[in-house]
């Protein structure tokens, strides 16, 4: 009885502390919004950096954005892109435009694959040409371009809001990713690949629905083996780092030996 007795007058000084000094509850009320009010950047900030992964990835792949505006009518920067690949005879002029090989990347803002490699192309970019990014001997020395297009695009057509990539782009160009998809299923790079997953991405290149960002083609026409018509000849999805590694260089790694057909990409490859 001594202990309830105790706790009990614990309870009732508590409660006496509480009706004489109550002047002090405004008090801490206004502490504790002025408390919330400060802390407010700090929770801006911890939020914000669950997503500045993907910020970051965009902001880089916005620096080489391709347009899809226009494509409603096949007159996009993305659909130009294409018709210059495809062409036969290239001007002097178009090569210095485009290119004579490069990346095409298809990204779409929120694509946390895309936002897992960023990092290894933004390397390659940097070091290409120096290093262990060298030129390989016997190799042109070539400058490393890279575009992306944005699945994910969209517009207002005639009072409707139309993806420019599914509804458009890829309705006009779809014999030729149909080609690229079934093409590349014979490639040195499908036929070293021990992902399962590979030859299932590559079915996604025939479908706008089904379409797998990142999907990325090299751009290669005076490369023979496995040329398309469009000179498609190699195509990445995830790209896992070189000997399995992970990171930013091994992913780099990997990307230097897509664009010169090395390693896993070439027939001599030994796993």
């Amino acid at each position: 009885m001594k202990i309830l007795s105790a706790i009990g007058a614990f309870f009732v000084r508590i409660g006496r502390w509480i009706k004489n000094t109550a002047w002090v509850q405004p008090l801490l009320i206004v502490g504790g919004i002025f408390a919330i009010i400060f802390s407010i950047p700090s929770i801006s900030s911890w939020v914000s950096s669950w997503f500045s992964g993907y910020n970051e990835a965009n902001a880089f792949y916005s620096n080489y954005k391709i347009s899809l505006s226009g494509a409603q009518n096949n007159n996009s920067d993305a659909d130009n892109l294409f018709s210059y690949m495809e062409s036969g005879v290239k001007t002097e002029d178009q090569k210095r435009k485009y290119g004579e090989k490069f990346f095409i990347m298809f990204v779409q803002e929120d694509c946390s694959g895309c936002e897992s490699i960023y990092k290894g192309i933004e390397v390659l970019k940097n070091e290409w040409g120096k290093g262990t990014f060298a030129t390989p001997e016997g190799q042109k020395a070539e400058e490393f371009k890279l575009y992306t297009i944005y699945v994910d695009t969209e517009d207002t057509i005639d009072n409707k809001t139309k993806n420019l990539f599914k509804d458009y782009f890829f309705n006009y160009w779809d014999r030729y990713f149909e080609e690229i998809s079934g093409v590349m299923s014979q490639s040195y790079y499908a036929k070293h690949n021990e992902s399962s997953s590979y030859a299932s991405d590559l079915e996604t290149i025939m479908d706008s629905d089904k379409f797998a960002t990142p999907t990325i083609f090299l751009y290669d026409a005076a490369y023979n083996q496995n040329a398309t018509q469009l000179g498609v000849n190699e195509v990445l999805f995830t790209v896992p780092g070189k000997n399995s590694q992970s990171g930013a260089y091994p992913i780099a790694y990997t990307l230097f030996d897509c664009w010169y057909h090395q390693d896993i990409f070439s027939a001599n490859y030994e796993a």
